[in-house]
């Protein structure tokens, strides 16, 4: 017999701006608990309840057509530990990208310097995660929100991990460079750095993230590859599909033979769907994207069959099926 598992239902918990919540799948009608007066204690007594209710094979509306809930082998053991942690406590970024999922909340102000903060102290929230006895000894962080690099409690962040040995997959544009992200990487080797670069000139570039930043995200990207040396396939390049922007072979084909140049062995294609998913009817998601992207994929290993392709399983799920509605 089977029964249902989701990693970020049972496991997960997500700092969003707005609030805690399970996760951040953009296709989930959040149902966030605010930052307010013992909002912890509120979270998990809701959470504690939704997890009762999942026992008896009953899911929140909104989870039911989401690709991540999975059927397992009624012996799966499902211990409700916090595995899984989001990090998206913040929404500021030192550059303003087309595609940014927070558009409507930061207007794409670009943010200057290295000291801005969440809306909560995160770090003393995970210490106190750690008090209750919350957290599994195998903890996979990721922070996903606006830039990390910029937050003021970054460094801090990264050394809390470190010590406790979590993995942190962190998502960044790569304009400043992070000492502790490459310790990070090196002592905690399932850790990794996803940087966006999604073009192979400057020009493309500053219209794609609004910054004339090019130069220095190479640099950054060459450094973190230098500085990672044997573990330097936990530096990620991503490629996100524009129409209009960089939907070209001759783009995608730049863009490759660049990062190889760099040093470059795990390649990340991906799609626009920050707002396409939440506006289907409003989805540019065209057949000769669709081709794009395997070609990009194709093109990759014919350099090199043994370079990593990262990707996103919904992406390939909305590639295969064709459609930004999730079934």
């Amino acid at each position: 017999m089977k029964k249902k598992y989701c990693l970020y239902l049972n496991n997960g918990i997500n700092f969003h701006y707005s609030g805690l919540t399970y996760c951040n799948k953009l296709w989930q009608d959040h149902s966030f608990q605010k930052y307010e007066q013992n909002y912890l204690k509120i979270f998990f007594e809701k959470r504690e309840s939704t997890l009762s209710d999942a026992k008896d094979g009953i899911y929140p509306e909104h989870c039911q057509k989401c690709l991540y809930l999975k059927e397992v082998d009624e012996n799966f053991h499902i211990d409700n530990k916090i595995k899984f942690i989001e990090i998206y406590h913040w929404n500021q970024c030192n550059c303003a990208c087309v595609y940014c999922s927070n558009r409507e909340t930061t207007k794409l102000e670009i943010s200057k310097g290295r000291k801005h903060k969440g809306v909560i102290n995160l770090l003393d929230n995970l210490k106190e995660l750690q008090k209750q006895d919350r957290l599994s000894k195998n903890v996979e962080i990721s922070l996903v929100g606006g830039e990390p690099t910029i937050l003021h409690e970054f460094p801090k962040l990264l050394k809390f991990f470190i010590k406790n040995k979590y993995t942190v997959n962190i998502l960044s544009n790569g304009i400043f460079y992070e000492k502790y992200i490459t310790k990070t990487i090196k002592t905690n080797p399932n850790s990794s750095i996803c940087i966006s670069l999604d073009c192979a000139s400057k020009e493309n570039f500053k219209k794609i993230k609004g910054v004339d930043e090019f130069d220095n995200v190479v640099k950054n990207i060459k450094r973190y590859i230098k500085d990672t040396k044997d573990l330097s396939n936990k530096v990620i390049i991503k490629y996100i599909i524009l129409k209009g922007l960089n939907d070209t072979k001759e783009e995608i084909d730049n863009w490759i033979k660049l990062c190889i140049s760099i040093g470059v062995t795990n390649f990340f294609p991906s799609i626009e769907f920050c707002h396409s998913v939440k506006n289907p009817e409003k989805s540019e998601l065209t057949q000769e994207i669709c081709d794009l992207y395997e070609y990009m994929k194709s093109k990759i290993k014919e350099y090199n069959s043994e370079y990593t392709i990262s990707t996103y399983d919904f992406v390939e799920d909305i590639i295969k099926n064709h459609s930004y509605k999730i079934r």
